[in-house]
């Protein structure tokens, strides 16, 4: 048999058949050779030629002609073959073989199509079923991940931010561009007499700026569906902002938003140059005092989404930090009546603003770009300086001054931190972990306390204790131990009760006396977990150093990082934990710190620093800003003085500082970052107590669904939703997504909402959204639709059904008007 394939359609198929006993001749200029084989050489062979493209015109040109008439022509009906491949037996997909002869040439795409379509495909009506097939032709084409518009578009869509046409190339060479930019416009509503991709992407973000407002109701409630979709999606986000950035440009959004609100642009995500506009108006706003901070917290919670927030995420924060810090300072009141009030005045309310600042210093440090919040960042600076440290420092220096010996009458001292913190553990046969953090300071202390109560099992109560005089590392760390008694030695070294306590050899030395050992965090932290248990047992207690604040800020090189050493000291203090009580399996943790500090980010000008410089008989000490040891110190009003006697020390050796926040001038020392004062900074000491519970204590916060419609008579419902109770460390937030569905299929778009609120207003804690039905709604009219709530999984793309479900009729006619 002679079959002959004008249309090459079946050449690279031919070693597919199964033939048995048939040998496969192909046709290639060699006619007079296959007839002697076949007539003279094996007459009795069996064989099939195979002869591909045109056949020759005329008789005389086909030297095969004899052959086909004795033994039959074949040609095979590609049609035919497709539809039986595909198991079509209705015939519908006939038309389309024929109108696309390229797509179904190759095998590699028939069998493709033929995975992505099953028999429910052919029970379709026949408009439904060329759309389905022809959209699937298009996602066999292109890879994309489904055969949806968005998921075509998508892949378009990634093509075309990084300058490739490939798929749109390809959807054109098959001839389905007529096809995908009618569907493009039935569905999205695109027009344009020369539609491309280029085009499509400036119409969509314009269509945004718009806020796909239309003549037409509900022309273009899909498209803002999907780009909903996309602008959320963060496997998608690289893509929508180089898409962005370009159409920015060309759409000139810089100037249309010279003439834009705040309010105007709440709602608004797509491109960078909005959170660029806001982040400049809310900074402005803050720092000419002109918008008050729960507006400021509100606006800002409000961009925790979209594309861009990761970019903007530390501007934002530090402009929070900002407007919250301002608001604490002017609601201050500095009216002392006593050293107690100012140091119970300072744990409970004053410590927040020393904390807001290091929040705005280091979100500020953080943002990507040179930063555009200086002129607040001046303001800051300003406010923090005049506005709080010195005036603050003034009236807690009329508190220090009614002083006859170091001590605050009601408040715990530091030299008695082991009697009164480590000693009822011991006393009760339990072990316990000390952690001293040289310079953690209180208020970074108050938020290692939220983030170790976060973590479930865990609690942690934050308490204070004033430190020693001067407060600083040696003298600090020496009242941390037991002791009866303290006195300086050769400088600022200090020995306890007449042992060395510098170094951790030593301070091993005297905790020995009491069962106990000393070790670095960071050896302790390399240890093998059985090595870890085995060192808690050997001991009845264990005190863990680390310093990462002090010897951050102790340098002049690098006392601006202080505040991110102080980011890098709750990670590392929150690992450390998590290992005692984890592999070591430790029970009891109290972690404190040997002094706080005074840090000044902008630096100091000449007020900052005394005129005067300390006098005495022989000066022990005399290089640091912000303390002096000596013998015969002489008496300055400049300066707080005491003996050691005052001080409850042994020794004649006399200390003495700068009253309120001054620093002495001293060479080659570092000014911003400084302690060994009695600024509250520096000698409010956190006493941090930690325990791991046996159940777990946390949970997420509960939300409940209020007003649903019970009929959907237009295109668009708003829903209610309530946080049942506010965020706190043991009730941690959730983020939901909510849709409307029919089945497993959505109807609406998809709409996020993160139920992180702190309030105890309930009003604070309403949330209303609004669900856009998209066009797969109009087959399910007057039907049950169900809103459903799913949560996002950490870490992953994956979603967790939430057990809160609506149902509403869907009665609407497709006449009503869109409710945009």
């Amino acid at each position: 048999m002679v079959w002959s394939d004008p249309e090459d359609e079946y050449a690279d198929r031919l070693t597919e058949f199964d033939l048995p006993g048939v040998t496969v001749l192909r046709v290639d200029g060699n006619e007079f050779g296959i007839k002697h084989r076949v007539l003279a050489e094996e007459p009795t062979g069996k064989f099939l030629i195979y002869r591909a493209g045109p056949r020759p015109a005329t008789p005389l040109e086909n030297w095969l002609l004899d052959l086909e008439l004795a033994y039959g022509l074949f040609t095979a009906d590609r049609a035919a073959l497709v539809l039986q491949e595909l198991g079509d037996v209705t015939g519908k997909l006939r038309g389309l073989v024929e109108r696309y002869p390229m797509f179904f040439k190759s095998t590699k795409r028939t069998e493709a199509l033929g995975d992505l379509v099953d028999q429910s495909v052919f029970k379709l009506d026949d408009e439904k079923f060329v759309k389905t097939v022809s959209s699937k032709m298009i996602q066999v084409i292109i890879g994309s991940e489904d055969h949806t518009l968005q998921g075509i578009w998508r892949k378009l869509l990634e093509e075309n931010a990084v300058g490739k046409t490939t798929a749109v190339d390809e959807i054109g060479r098959f001839e389905l561009a007529e096809f995908h930019w009618k569907g493009t416009g039935d569905i999205y509503g695109y027009a344009s007499d020369e539609p491309s991709v280029d085009d499509f992407v400036l119409w969509l973000f314009d269509l945004d700026w718009k806020r796909f407002s239309s003549e037409t109701p509900g022309l273009y409630r899909n498209i803002q569906i999907d780009f909903g979709h996309w602008g959320n999606d963060q496997r998608f986000v690289k893509t929508f902002r180089a898409l962005a950035d370009r159409a920015a440009t060309d759409l000139g959004i810089s100037g249309r938003l010279a003439s834009s609100s705040l309010p105007s642009l709440m709602g608004r995500f797509a491109f960078r140059q909005i959170d660029e506009w806001i982040v400049d108006e809310l900074a402005r706003a803050v720092e000419t005092r002109t918008m008050v901070d729960k507006d400021v917290q509100d606006c800002i919670r409000q961009r925790t989404t979209g594309a861009w927030y990761y970019q903007f995420d530390h501007l934002y924060a530090a402009i929070a930090a900002a407007s919250t810090m301002l608001t604490l300072i002017d609601g201050m009141s500095l009216s002392l009546t006593s050293p107690a009030d100012g140091f119970r005045r300072y744990t409970t309310q004053l410590y927040r603003i020393d904390q807001t600042y290091r929040h705005f210093i280091w979100h500020n440090d953080l943002a990507e770009a040179s930063s555009p919040l200086e002129k607040l960042k001046v303001k800051i600076e300003g406010f923090y300086s005049t506005r709080y440290l010195a005036p603050l420092g003034a009236a807690w220096q009329t508190q220090i001054d009614t002083l006859d010996r170091w001590g605050i009458f009601g408040v715990s001292a530091q030299t008695s931190f082991f009697r009164e913190q480590v000693e009822p553990f011991l006393k009760r046969g339990n072990k316990v972990v000390v952690i001293i953090s040289d310079g953690l300071r209180y208020e970074i202390a108050d938020e290692l306390r939220s983030r170790i109560r976060e973590t479930d099992r865990f609690n942690a109560e934050l308490s204070a204790m004033s430190s020693t005089f001067p407060s600083y590392t040696q003298l600090g760390m020496a009242s941390l131990l037991p002791h009866k008694a303290l006195a300086f030695d050769d400088g600022d070294k200090v020995l306890v009760d007449g042992a060395a306590s510098d170094g951790t050899k030593n301070r091993a030395k005297i905790l020995s006396g009491v069962g106990g050992t000393a070790i670095q965090a960071g050896d302790f932290m390399k240890l093998r977990k059985d090595d870890a248990r085995e060192l808690i047992k050997a001991h009845r207690v264990l005190y863990v150093y680390h310093n990462q604040i002090d010897d951050t800020g102790d340098h002049v090189s690098s006392e601006g990082r202080v505040f991110r050493a102080a980011e890098d000291t709750l990670d590392e203090l929150e690992r450390l934990v998590k290992k005692l009580t984890g592999g070591a399996n430790v029970n009891n943790i109290l972690i404190t710190a040997d002094h706080g500090f005074l840090y000044q980010d902008g630096g100091l000008d000449e007020s900052g620093y005394l005129s005067v410089k300390p006098q005495g008989d022989k000066l022990l000490v005399a290089n640091n800003r912000r303390f002096v040891l000596g013998h015969g110190l002489k008496r300055d009003p400049a300066f707080i003085t005491f003996t050691t006697a005052q001080l409850g020390m042994e020794g004649d050796v006399e200390a003495q500082v700068p009253k309120s926040i001054h620093r002495l001038c001293v060479a080659g020392s570092g000014s911003k970052y400084v302690h060994g004062g009695t600024a509250l900074q520096e000698i409010v000491v956190p006493v941090l107590t930690v325990n791991k519970g046996r159940r777990s204590d946390t949970r997420w916060v509960e939300v409940a669904l209020l007003a649903v419609p019970e009929r959907i008579t237009t295109s668009q419902i708003t829903v209610t939703l309530f946080q049942e109770e506010p965020v706190s460390e043991k009730v941690k937030p959730r983020t939901l997504v909510a849709g409307l569905y029919v089945g497993e299929i959505l109807i609406s778009n998809e709409v996020t909402v993160e139920f992180s609120r702190t309030s105890a207003d309930k009003r604070e804690r309403y949330f209303e959204i609004k669900l856009i039905l998209g066009q797969e709604a109009d087959q399910f009219n007057n039907q049950t639709v169900e809103l459903r709530l799913a949560e996002s999984i950490a870490d992953t793309t994956q979603r967790r059904p939430y057990p809160l479900k609506a149902r509403s009729t869907l009665v609407r006619t497709f006449t009503s008007d869109f409710d945009f």
